[in-house]
Protein backbone atom coordinates (compact mmCIF):
# COMPACT_ATOMS: atom_id res chain seq x y z
CA UNK A 1 0.00 0.00 0.00
CA UNK A 2 1.35 3.30 -0.92
CA UNK A 3 2.67 5.42 1.98
CA UNK A 4 1.00 8.65 2.54
CA UNK A 5 2.72 9.57 6.60
CA UNK A 6 5.45 11.02 4.93
CA UNK A 7 6.08 14.49 6.29
CA UNK A 8 6.50 15.84 2.63
CA UNK A 9 3.25 14.13 1.71
CA UNK A 10 0.79 16.91 0.01
CA UNK A 11 -2.23 18.00 1.38
CA UNK A 12 -5.67 16.20 0.28
CA UNK A 13 -6.26 16.69 -3.22
CA UNK A 14 -8.99 18.64 -4.93
CA UNK A 15 -11.20 17.65 -7.25
CA UNK A 16 -12.25 20.26 -8.81
CA UNK A 17 -8.86 21.61 -9.28
CA UNK A 18 -8.12 23.76 -12.24
CA UNK A 19 -5.30 22.86 -14.77
CA UNK A 20 -3.59 25.59 -16.25
CA UNK A 21 -1.73 26.24 -18.70
CA UNK A 22 1.11 28.72 -20.45
CA UNK A 23 3.96 28.86 -22.46
CA UNK A 24 7.17 30.27 -21.72
CA UNK A 25 10.87 30.41 -22.71
CA UNK A 26 12.18 26.71 -22.21
CA UNK A 27 15.56 25.46 -23.07
CA UNK A 28 17.55 25.05 -26.01
CA UNK A 29 15.87 22.05 -27.32
CA UNK A 30 17.11 19.57 -29.81
CA UNK A 31 19.65 21.14 -32.41
CA UNK A 32 19.20 24.32 -31.04
CA UNK A 33 15.22 24.58 -31.47
CA UNK A 34 13.59 26.91 -29.32
CA UNK A 35 11.85 24.95 -25.90
CA UNK A 36 7.79 25.51 -24.73
CA UNK A 37 7.13 24.87 -21.00
CA UNK A 38 4.17 24.20 -20.20
CA UNK A 39 2.33 24.90 -16.48
CA UNK A 40 0.45 23.03 -14.54
CA UNK A 41 -1.29 24.00 -10.82
CA UNK A 42 -1.18 21.29 -8.45
CA UNK A 43 -4.49 19.93 -6.54
CA UNK A 44 -4.17 20.50 -3.18
CA UNK A 45 -5.25 24.22 -2.23
CA UNK A 46 -2.66 27.36 -2.78
CA UNK A 47 0.80 27.33 -4.16
CA UNK A 48 3.56 27.43 -0.93
CA UNK A 49 4.16 31.14 -0.09
CA UNK A 50 5.95 32.87 -2.68
CA UNK A 51 5.16 30.45 -5.62
CA UNK A 52 2.40 31.29 -7.77
CA UNK A 53 -0.03 28.78 -9.12
CA UNK A 54 1.19 27.31 -12.27
CA UNK A 55 5.24 28.45 -11.22
CA UNK A 56 6.07 25.84 -8.68
CA UNK A 57 9.82 26.22 -9.62
CA UNK A 58 9.75 22.63 -10.58
CA UNK A 59 10.72 21.36 -13.65
CA UNK A 60 11.00 18.21 -15.62
CA UNK A 61 13.07 17.38 -18.89
CA UNK A 62 12.56 14.15 -21.10
CA UNK A 63 16.18 12.61 -22.14
CA UNK A 64 14.72 10.28 -24.26
CA UNK A 65 13.58 6.60 -23.79
CA UNK A 66 12.23 6.82 -20.11
CA UNK A 67 15.11 9.36 -18.48
CA UNK A 68 14.18 12.35 -16.97
CA UNK A 69 15.78 14.82 -15.14
CA UNK A 70 13.37 16.42 -11.80
CA UNK A 71 14.95 20.11 -11.33
CA UNK A 72 13.87 22.74 -8.41
CA UNK A 73 15.60 24.86 -5.78
CA UNK A 74 18.71 23.58 -6.99
CA UNK A 75 18.23 20.27 -6.82
CA UNK A 76 18.42 17.56 -9.71
CA UNK A 77 16.72 14.13 -9.90
CA UNK A 78 17.79 11.71 -12.72
CA UNK A 79 15.35 8.68 -13.67
CA UNK A 80 17.06 6.09 -15.70
CA UNK A 81 19.00 8.83 -17.89
CA UNK A 82 20.20 7.04 -21.09
CA UNK A 83 21.31 8.94 -24.09
CA UNK A 84 23.94 6.32 -25.96
CA UNK A 85 20.50 5.25 -27.78
CA UNK A 86 22.70 2.82 -29.59
CA UNK A 87 20.85 0.02 -32.29
CA UNK A 88 19.49 -2.82 -30.51
CA UNK A 89 17.69 -5.00 -33.71
CA UNK A 90 19.22 -7.40 -36.73
CA UNK A 91 19.11 -7.24 -40.15
CA UNK A 92 15.66 -8.57 -40.30
CA UNK A 93 14.49 -6.01 -37.05
CA UNK A 94 14.73 -8.27 -34.66
CA UNK A 95 15.67 -7.49 -31.03
CA UNK A 96 19.60 -8.91 -30.75
CA UNK A 97 20.67 -9.48 -27.54
CA UNK A 98 23.70 -10.18 -28.84
CA UNK A 99 24.35 -6.43 -29.79
CA UNK A 100 27.42 -5.51 -27.92
CA UNK A 101 27.07 -2.57 -25.69
CA UNK A 102 28.04 0.72 -26.54
CA UNK A 103 28.56 3.98 -24.77
CA UNK A 104 28.10 7.48 -27.22
CA UNK A 105 30.98 9.37 -25.73
CA UNK A 106 30.44 12.44 -27.67
CA UNK A 107 26.28 12.79 -27.29
CA UNK A 108 27.08 12.26 -23.30
CA UNK A 109 29.52 14.79 -23.74
CA UNK A 110 27.25 17.19 -25.10
CA UNK A 111 24.39 16.79 -23.28
CA UNK A 112 26.16 17.20 -20.01
CA UNK A 113 27.72 20.64 -21.67
CA UNK A 114 24.40 21.91 -22.57
CA UNK A 115 21.73 20.32 -20.62
CA UNK A 116 22.50 18.39 -17.56
CA UNK A 117 25.03 21.19 -16.34
CA UNK A 118 24.71 20.23 -12.31
CA UNK A 119 25.32 16.36 -11.56
CA UNK A 120 22.32 15.18 -9.64
CA UNK A 121 21.81 14.18 -5.88
CA UNK A 122 20.12 10.98 -6.75
CA UNK A 123 19.98 8.78 -9.68
CA UNK A 124 16.68 6.35 -9.46
CA UNK A 125 17.12 2.98 -11.81
CA UNK A 126 13.46 1.38 -12.52
CA UNK A 127 15.54 -1.48 -13.66
CA UNK A 128 18.25 -3.34 -15.17
CA UNK A 129 18.02 -3.02 -19.01
CA UNK A 130 20.09 -1.60 -21.41
CA UNK A 131 17.97 1.26 -21.83
CA UNK A 132 17.80 2.72 -18.71
CA UNK A 133 21.01 1.48 -17.06
CA UNK A 134 23.63 1.29 -19.43
CA UNK A 135 25.32 4.68 -19.70
CA UNK A 136 24.96 5.28 -16.02
CA UNK A 137 29.10 4.37 -15.47
CA UNK A 138 30.04 6.48 -17.44
CA UNK A 139 27.76 9.11 -16.69
CA UNK A 140 29.02 8.86 -12.35
CA UNK A 141 33.34 8.71 -14.48
CA UNK A 142 32.34 12.12 -16.03
CA UNK A 143 35.11 14.63 -15.14
CA UNK A 144 31.95 16.88 -14.73
CA UNK A 145 30.12 14.39 -11.85
CA UNK A 146 33.21 12.12 -10.56
CA UNK A 147 34.19 14.53 -7.72
CA UNK A 148 30.59 14.65 -6.75
CA UNK A 149 28.80 12.84 -4.07
CA UNK A 150 25.49 10.87 -6.04
CA UNK A 151 23.21 8.33 -4.50
CA UNK A 152 22.20 5.73 -6.91
CA UNK A 153 18.92 3.74 -5.76
CA UNK A 154 18.00 0.25 -7.24
CA UNK A 155 17.67 -3.12 -6.28
CA UNK A 156 19.91 -5.47 -5.53
CA UNK A 157 20.51 -6.99 -9.39
CA UNK A 158 21.04 -3.55 -10.43
CA UNK A 159 23.15 -2.52 -8.30
CA UNK A 160 25.25 -5.74 -8.48
CA UNK A 161 25.26 -5.10 -12.18
CA UNK A 162 26.66 -1.51 -11.60
CA UNK A 163 29.40 -2.90 -9.27
CA UNK A 164 30.33 -5.39 -12.08
CA UNK A 165 30.68 -2.74 -14.46
CA UNK A 166 33.39 -0.54 -12.13
CA UNK A 167 31.10 1.44 -9.91
CA UNK A 168 31.44 3.55 -7.83
CA UNK A 169 35.01 3.60 -8.70
CA UNK A 170 38.33 3.54 -7.04
CA UNK A 171 38.31 7.29 -4.22
CA UNK A 172 34.91 8.19 -5.69
CA UNK A 173 31.82 9.42 -3.33
CA UNK A 174 28.97 7.99 -5.22
CA UNK A 175 26.72 5.50 -2.98
CA UNK A 176 24.94 2.49 -4.16
CA UNK A 177 21.54 2.19 -2.30
CA UNK A 178 19.75 -0.94 -2.37
CA UNK A 179 16.20 -0.62 -2.23
CA UNK A 180 12.96 -2.87 -2.62
CA UNK A 181 9.65 -0.54 -2.15
CA UNK A 182 7.96 1.10 0.51
CA UNK A 183 10.97 3.16 1.39
CA UNK A 184 10.35 6.90 2.25
CA UNK A 185 13.91 8.84 1.92
CA UNK A 186 14.56 12.29 2.72
CA UNK A 187 17.13 14.84 1.47
CA UNK A 188 19.10 16.33 3.45
CA UNK A 189 19.02 13.96 5.73
CA UNK A 190 17.79 14.53 9.19
CA UNK A 191 20.39 16.14 11.67
CA UNK A 192 20.91 15.37 15.22
CA UNK A 193 20.10 17.94 16.40
CA UNK A 194 16.58 19.85 15.71
CA UNK A 195 14.28 18.14 13.58
CA UNK A 196 13.41 19.69 10.25
CA UNK A 197 11.21 19.01 7.21
CA UNK A 198 13.24 17.49 4.02
CA UNK A 199 13.17 19.94 0.58
CA UNK A 200 12.10 17.17 -0.91
CA UNK A 201 11.62 12.64 -0.04
CA UNK A 202 11.80 9.92 -2.25
CA UNK A 203 9.05 7.16 -2.20
CA UNK A 204 10.12 4.10 -3.71
CA UNK A 205 7.01 1.32 -4.99
CA UNK A 206 7.13 -2.05 -6.09
CA UNK A 207 6.41 -2.34 -9.86
CA UNK A 208 5.97 -4.53 -12.91
CA UNK A 209 7.67 -4.77 -16.21
CA UNK A 210 6.26 -4.34 -19.81
CA UNK A 211 4.70 -7.43 -20.95
CA UNK A 212 4.85 -7.47 -24.55
CA UNK A 213 2.73 -9.53 -27.06
CA UNK A 214 4.46 -12.98 -25.88
CA UNK A 215 3.51 -12.64 -22.28
CA UNK A 216 7.10 -11.91 -21.58
CA UNK A 217 10.17 -9.74 -22.07
CA UNK A 218 13.69 -10.47 -22.51
CA UNK A 219 16.29 -10.21 -21.13
CA UNK A 220 14.97 -11.15 -17.67
CA UNK A 221 16.37 -12.38 -14.36
CA UNK A 222 17.80 -11.56 -11.04
CA UNK A 223 21.22 -11.54 -9.38
CA UNK A 224 22.18 -12.28 -5.74
CA UNK A 225 26.00 -11.14 -6.71
CA UNK A 226 27.99 -9.34 -9.33
CA UNK A 227 28.39 -10.72 -12.78
CA UNK A 228 31.70 -10.66 -15.01
CA UNK A 229 31.73 -7.30 -16.63
CA UNK A 230 28.39 -6.62 -18.85
CA UNK A 231 29.38 -7.17 -22.54
CA UNK A 232 26.27 -7.58 -24.49
CA UNK A 233 22.68 -5.87 -24.39
CA UNK A 234 21.53 -9.30 -22.87
CA UNK A 235 23.83 -9.14 -20.07
CA UNK A 236 21.70 -6.70 -18.13
CA UNK A 237 18.93 -8.20 -17.19
CA UNK A 238 16.00 -6.48 -15.59
CA UNK A 239 16.55 -7.14 -11.83
CA UNK A 240 13.04 -6.21 -10.42
CA UNK A 241 10.99 -2.99 -11.91
CA UNK A 242 10.41 -0.03 -9.43
CA UNK A 243 8.88 3.26 -9.47
CA UNK A 244 9.19 6.72 -7.64
CA UNK A 245 7.53 9.46 -5.85
CA UNK A 246 9.31 12.38 -5.17
CA UNK A 247 7.58 15.10 -3.49
CA UNK A 248 9.03 18.46 -2.99
CA UNK A 249 8.32 20.46 0.37
CA UNK A 250 4.43 20.79 0.00
CA UNK A 251 4.17 21.91 -3.06
CA UNK A 252 4.28 19.30 -6.03
CA UNK A 253 4.58 15.19 -6.10
CA UNK A 254 5.67 13.68 -8.68
CA UNK A 255 5.25 9.90 -9.20
CA UNK A 256 7.63 8.45 -11.94
CA UNK A 257 5.71 5.33 -13.30
CA UNK A 258 7.90 5.92 -16.27
CA UNK A 259 10.23 2.78 -17.15
CA UNK A 260 8.05 0.55 -18.23
CA UNK A 261 4.49 0.14 -19.41
CA UNK A 262 2.83 -1.77 -16.59
CA UNK A 263 2.83 -1.09 -12.73
CA UNK A 264 1.35 -2.98 -9.65
CA UNK A 265 -2.04 -1.10 -8.39
CA UNK A 266 -2.00 -2.18 -4.89
CA UNK A 267 1.06 -0.84 -4.56
CA UNK A 268 -0.02 2.73 -5.38
CA UNK A 269 -3.68 2.49 -4.33
CA UNK A 270 -4.46 5.63 -2.50
CA UNK A 271 -1.45 7.81 -4.27
CA UNK A 272 -2.66 10.93 -5.81
CA UNK A 273 0.09 12.58 -7.25
CA UNK A 274 0.16 15.97 -9.04
CA UNK A 275 1.87 14.70 -11.65
CA UNK A 276 2.04 11.16 -13.76
CA UNK A 277 5.55 10.15 -15.83
CA UNK A 278 3.77 7.07 -17.71
CA UNK A 279 5.44 4.61 -19.23
CA UNK A 280 3.87 4.02 -22.69
CA UNK A 281 4.72 1.58 -25.19
CA UNK A 282 5.08 -2.07 -25.08
CA UNK A 283 1.49 -3.29 -23.36
CA UNK A 284 -0.20 -5.26 -25.29
CA UNK A 285 -0.45 -8.39 -23.06
CA UNK A 286 -1.39 -5.80 -20.03
CA UNK A 287 -5.41 -5.19 -19.94
CA UNK A 288 -6.50 -1.85 -19.55
CA UNK A 289 -3.12 -0.50 -18.96
CA UNK A 290 -3.87 3.37 -19.44
CA UNK A 291 -7.31 3.25 -17.71
CA UNK A 292 -6.46 1.63 -14.36
CA UNK A 293 -3.37 3.44 -14.00
CA UNK A 294 -5.39 6.95 -14.22
CA UNK A 295 -8.18 5.22 -12.31
CA UNK A 296 -5.75 3.98 -9.47
CA UNK A 297 -4.29 7.19 -9.03
CA UNK A 298 -7.07 9.34 -8.70
CA UNK A 299 -7.20 10.54 -11.86
CA UNK A 300 -3.74 12.54 -11.98
CA UNK A 301 -4.01 16.22 -13.42
CA UNK A 302 -1.35 16.35 -15.48
CA UNK A 303 0.24 13.04 -17.33
CA UNK A 304 3.14 12.58 -18.87
CA UNK A 305 3.93 9.81 -21.39
CA UNK A 306 7.47 8.23 -21.57
CA UNK A 307 9.40 5.56 -23.06
CA UNK A 308 7.83 6.30 -26.33
CA UNK A 309 10.23 7.25 -28.73
CA UNK A 310 12.46 5.17 -31.35
CA UNK A 311 15.18 4.25 -29.05
CA UNK A 312 17.72 5.11 -31.30
CA UNK A 313 17.90 8.22 -33.28
CA UNK A 314 20.97 10.66 -32.00
CA UNK A 315 19.86 13.04 -29.49
CA UNK A 316 20.84 15.77 -31.14
CA UNK A 317 19.40 14.54 -34.85
CA UNK A 318 16.81 17.69 -35.96
CA UNK A 319 14.11 14.69 -36.81
CA UNK A 320 13.89 13.10 -33.56
CA UNK A 321 10.56 14.62 -32.72
CA UNK A 322 9.35 12.36 -35.45
CA UNK A 323 10.12 9.27 -34.03
CA UNK A 324 7.83 10.00 -30.99
CA UNK A 325 4.63 7.95 -31.00
CA UNK A 326 1.80 10.88 -30.43
CA UNK A 327 -0.89 8.05 -30.37
CA UNK A 328 -0.56 7.59 -26.74
CA UNK A 329 -0.79 10.98 -25.97
CA UNK A 330 -4.30 11.23 -27.73
CA UNK A 331 -5.48 8.41 -25.79
CA UNK A 332 -4.32 9.14 -22.83
CA UNK A 333 -6.03 12.42 -23.37
CA UNK A 334 -9.45 10.56 -24.35
CA UNK A 335 -8.72 8.96 -20.84
CA UNK A 336 -8.30 11.14 -18.62
CA UNK A 337 -10.96 13.39 -20.29
CA UNK A 338 -11.65 16.99 -19.36
CA UNK A 339 -10.56 16.25 -15.80
CA UNK A 340 -6.74 16.66 -16.77
CA UNK A 341 -4.03 17.69 -19.33
CA UNK A 342 -1.73 15.02 -21.24
CA UNK A 343 1.23 16.78 -22.03
CA UNK A 344 3.71 16.15 -25.09
CA UNK A 345 7.65 16.02 -23.75
CA UNK A 346 10.22 17.20 -26.10
CA UNK A 347 13.77 15.90 -26.11
CA UNK A 348 16.09 17.63 -23.70
CA UNK A 349 13.64 20.69 -23.25
CA UNK A 350 12.50 21.65 -19.99
CA UNK A 351 8.42 21.40 -18.75
CA UNK A 352 7.57 23.52 -16.42
CA UNK A 353 5.05 22.25 -13.19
Amino acid sequence: MFSQQSPAAPRPVSRRSVLRTSVVAGAAGVAGAAGTASAAVPRGGPARDGVRPGRNGVRLRWLGVAGWELSFDGHRVLIDPYLTRQPYTDSDGKADMTRELQVDHRIIDWVLSEHLTSAPEFILLTHGHWDHLADVPYLLDHPAWRDREINILGTETHLHLLTAMGVPGTGRKHRLVAVSGDEVLRHPLQSSGKPSRPDYTIEVVRSLHSQLGGYGFDPYGTLTAPPARPRSLGDLVEGGTLGYQVTVSDRLSVMFLSGSANFAAREVAGATPDVLVLGASGHAAVHDYFERAVRTLGRPPVIVPSHHDDLVTALDDPMLHDTVNRGVVDRLQQVIGADGRVLDPRHLEQLEL
